[in-house]
C-alpha cells in the first residue's frame, strides 16, 4: 500500500489565492502525512527550476504535472520525469493559451498541445466543482480512467457504481508557511514500485485504490518457505511443468486447517463428465443445493421430527382400555368390597403443565433489558425499567406456577402409593388411566399434519436466483412413483407399500416409512420432491457446455464460505469470452475480502484479471535435483523478486507466460490491427 497525493499547488497564478510557496513545509507535509509520492499540479503552468528543487529535497517520487482548465473544467495532467525539457515546453504553450483565470480552451486545444495522451494520467474534476462535462469525459475516452472527487462519501459511492470512474481523492493544497495540519484528503493505492505506468494500471481497478491502509490488501505467509501472498487476487504464471500445480498444492496443503477452510478447484475437475446427460446434471445439482433444500424445509422436518412421537394405536388402546375397566368396575359395583369403594382407588392424577414457555418469556425479557448493542431501539417503545419490572414480575409468575406443580407431582405420588396399596388388597379390577386431553391433540395433530403434507406436494416455485447471467430454480413438487422417492436417499429399500399411501395420508404415509431402515433425520425429504433447474441468459435449459460454466460460477460463488480459494487453470475447460465476461468478474469481487490465488498460463484470466500480487514459478536442475523457484511482484513492479533475492523481468515474464513470447504477440497484434482496418 503506498499513500498518494497527486494534487498540490507550490506557485500562486492567477486562477489563486495569494500564498508564497515553502519548501520546508512541503517536507513537513510529506513526512508528517507519510506520503510515498506526489504531483506538482500548479494552473495552466509548470516551474521546471522550482519542480528540481523540490525533487532533490524530497527522498520520495516526485511527478511533474500541470491543471489545466480545459471545456470549463479542471483536468490533472501527471507526467514522468525523463523528458522534463519536453514537458516544459508544452506547459509554456498552455500558460500562452490561458493568460486570464476566466479563461478555458477547447479539448481541440488541449490534444494539440499534448498529441500523445497516453503518456501521460489523466484526472479531471469528477465529482468535484467545476465538475466534467459528459461530452468532454467522452472526448478523452481511452486516456482517463480515474476521477477526482471531494469526499469519502463520494468516494464510497464512485467505488460502488458500475458506471463511475475509479475515484481518487487529493488534498489540492496551497503549500506555504502557514501549513500547519495534514488535511485527511490522500488515496491509497496497491502497488509496489512507483512509476507513471504503475499508478496508470492502479487507477483503472478500483480495487486498487483505498482511503486508508487498513482497507486495502496485507499480506500473509503462504508458504513455510517465506513465500508471502496477497490478502486480495495472487496469480501463479510459468512455463509448462515449472511447478505451478506443485506451488498450489503446497499452499492448499499448509493452510486447510482447522481454523483455515480452503476450497480447492482444480484443473478439469468441472468438465461435463456425464456425456449430455441432463438428468444426471440435475441429480448431482440437486445434491449440491442440499443445504438449500434442508434449509426451506427446515419447519417442515421440525414437524415431522414432532409427528413421529404421535400413536395414535396406543392412544387407541389406552381409551378402548379405559372405557372397558370403567364398565367391568360399574357392573361390579354392587360386588366392591371396602378397598374397592375407597375415592382414591378410582382418583386421577393431576396432569402437570410444561412451564418451558414461561421459561423463554422471562429469559426474553431479562435478554431485552440487560441488551447494550440494541438498547436506543428497544428503549423508543419500552424503557429498562419497565422491562426490568417485566421480568421481574414473569420470574414471580414463574416460581408461582413452579411451586404449583411441584405441589401436584408430590400429591400424585401419594395418589399412586395409595392406589397401589388398595390395588394389592382388593380383588376388584382397577379403573386404567386415559389422558383424553393429550388424545384429542394428537387427534388434531394429526389432522393438521395431514393438511400440511398436501401443501408441501402442491407444485412451487421456492428459489430463483441469478447467478452471472445464469438462473438456478427450485421447485417443491409431488412424487410420481415409488423409485423417484427411493432416488432421494440412494438406498436399497422397497418404498411401494409407502407410496401406495402418499397421497392418502401423511400421518400413514409417515407410519409406513418408519418401517423402513432410513435414518429419522431423512424422513421429511420424502414427502415433497424437489428439483433444480438451470436456465441460460435466454431462459432456455442450459447445454452440456453451459452446464460445465454454471458449475465452475457456483464453485466460485460457494467459495465465500470458505477462507481461501484456489483455481487451478479455469481456461483449460471454457472459452475466453466467458472468462473474461463471467469468471473474472466474480473472482475479482470475492478476491475483496478474502485471498484468491489462481494457476493461469491464459492472458485474459493472467492480465485482464488485474491482478494484486503475481508469483511465477520456474524450474532448474542442480546437478540432476530438480527445484522449484518462486519470485513474487505487483503487476506493475518492473522485477519480480526471487525467495533468494534474485531479479526477473517481470515484463518479459508476462510475454512468455501469457503470449508466448515478444514475437508471436507482435505478429498476432499486427495481424489483429489489419483485420481492423481492412
Amino acid at each position: 500500500m503506498r499513500k498518494i497525493d497527486l494534487h498540490l499547488h507550490t506557485v500562486s497564478t492567477i486562477s489563486d489565492r495569494p500564498f508564497t510557496f515553502s519548501l520546508d513545509q512541503l517536507d513537513w507535509y510529506v513526512k508528517e502525512g507519510k506520503l510515498d509520492a506526489i504531483a506538482i499540479t500548479n494552473h495552466n503552468m509548470f516551474d521546471l527550476h522550482q519542480f528540481r528543487e523540490i525533487k532533490e529535497r524530497l527522498k520520495i517520487k516526485v511527478f511533474p504535472g500541470i491543471e489545466v482548465d480545459v471545456d470549463s473544467t479542471h483536468i490533472l495532467l501527471i507526467s514522468d520525469d525523463d523528458e522534463l525539457s519536453d514537458f516544459k515546453t508544452k506547459c509554456d504553450e498552455i500558460t500562452a493559451l490561458i493568460p486570464d483565470k476566466d479563461i478555458s480552451i477547447t479539448l481541440d486545444e488541449f490534444k494539440k498541445v499534448f498529441p500523445d495522451l497516453s503518456k501521460y494520467i489523466l484526472i479531471p474534476h469528477y465529482k468535484k466543482s467545476p465538475e466534467i462535462k459528459e461530452q468532454t469525459l467522452q472526448g478523452l475516452s481511452g486516456f482517463i480512467t480515474a476521477g477526482e472527487v471531494t469526499s469519502a462519501r463520494k468516494f464510497i459511492y464512485c467505488i460502488k457504481d458500475d458506471n463511475s470512474l475509479v475515484p481518487v481523492c487529493f488534498s489540492d493544497l496551497r503549500i506555504d508557511d502557514k501549513l500547519r495540519t495534514v488535511p485527511a484528503r490522500q488515496t491509497y493505492v496497491d502497488v509496489g514500485d512507483i512509476t507513471l505506468n504503475s499508478l496508470k494500471l492502479a487507477f483503472s481497478d478500483k480495487h486498487k485504490v483505498h482511503l486508508s491502509s487498513e482497507e486495502g490488501h496485507k499480506f500473509f505467509d503462504a508458504l513455510n518457505n517465506g513465500l508471502k501472498l496477497s490478502t486480495g487476487l495472487n496469480v501463479i504464471l510459468g512455463e509448462r511443468s515449472t511447478g505451478k500445480s506443485h506451488t498450489l498444492n503446497l499452499i492448499a496443503e499448509q493452510n486447510d486447517t482447522e481454523d483455515v477452510r480452503v476450497k480447492y478447484i482444480k484443473q478439469f475437475s468441472l468438465l461435463q463428465r456425464d456425456d449430455g446427460d441432463d438428468r444426471e446434471f440435475s441429480k448431482r445439482l440437486v445434491t449440491s443445493q442440499s443445504q438449500i433444500t434442508q434449509d426451506y424445509f427446515k419447519e417442515f422436518q421440525e414437524v415431522v421430527g414432532l409427528m413421529r412421537d404421535v400413536n395414535l394405536e396406543n392412544s387407541n388402546r389406552e381409551l378402548d382400555n379405559f372405557v372397558n375397566s370403567l364398565l367391568k368396575y360399574s357392573s361390579e359395583a354392587d360386588k366392591l368390597d371396602s378397598f374397592a369403594k375407597a375415592k382414591l382407588f378410582t382418583e386421577s392424577t393431576f396432569n402437570l403443565n410444561d412451564l418451558a414457555s414461561l421459561k423463554q418469556l422471562v429469559n426474553a425479557a431479562i435478554i431485552l433489558a440487560n441488551n447494550s448493542e440494541y438498547q436506543n431501539v428497544i428503549n423508543k417503545h419500552i424503557s429498562r425499567e419497565q422491562l426490568k419490572a417485566l421480568a421481574v414480575e414473569l420470574i414471580l409468575e414463574y416460581n408461582k406456577r413452579k411451586e404449583s406443580e411441584l405441589q401436584k407431582s408430590y400429591v400424585n405420588d401419594i395418589i399412586e402409593n395409595i392406589k397401589s396399596e388398595l390395588q394389592m388388597r382388593t380383588a376388584a379390577a382397577p379403573v386404567n388411566e386415559v389422558d383424553l386431553f393429550n388424545y384429542s391433540l394428537d387427534l388434531k395433530k394429526v389432522e393438521k399434519f395431514n393438511l400440511l403434507c398436501g401443501i408441501i406436494k402442491s407444485e412451487k416455485e421456492f428459489l430463483r436466483k441469478e447467478i452471472q447471467g445464469f438462473s438456478k430454480i427450485a421447485r417443491r413438487g409431488a412424487f410420481n412413483n415409488a423409485r423417484e422417492v427411493g432416488s432421494v436417499l440412494s438406498k436399497q429399500a422397497s418404498y411401494i407399500a409407502a407410496f401406495n399411501i402418499y397421497h392418502l395420508s401423511g400421518y400413514d404415509y409417515l407410519k409406513e416409512l418408519r418401517k423402513i431402515d432410513i435414518s429419522g433425520a431423512d424422513y421429511y425429504k420424502l414427502f415433497s420432491k424437489v428439483t433444480y433447474e438451470i436456465l441460460n441468459s435466454s431462459g432456455y435449459p442450459v447445454s452440456g457446455g453451459e452446464q460445465s460454466e454454471f458449475r465452475l460460477l457456483q464453485e466460485i460463488s460457494d467459495a465465500t464460505q470458505f477462507d481461501l480459494l484456489l483455481i487451478d487453470e479455469p481456461e483449460s475447460s471454457f472459452d475466453n469470452k466467458f472468462l473474461f465476461n463471467k469468471v473474472n468478474k466474480l473472482i475479482k469481487e470475492i478476491s475483496g475480502f478474502m485471498p484468491v490465488i489462481i494457476v493461469t498460463h491464459n492472458s485474459t484470466v493472467g492480465a485482464s484479471i488485474k491482478a494484486d500480487y503475481l508469483v511465477y514459478t520456474c524450474k532448474n536442475n542442480n546437478n540432476g535435483a530438480i527445484k522449484y523457484d518462486l519470485c513474487t511482484g505487483h503487476p506493475s513492479d518492473r522485477f519480480l523478486i526471487g525467495l533468494d533475492g534474485a531479479r526477473t523481468d517481470n515484463h518479459q515474464v508476462l510475454l512468455n507466460c501469457l503470449e508466448a513470447g515478444d514475437d508471436p504477440y507482435s505478429e498476432r497484434r499486427k495481424d489483429y490491427e489489419v483485420l481492423k482496418n481492412s
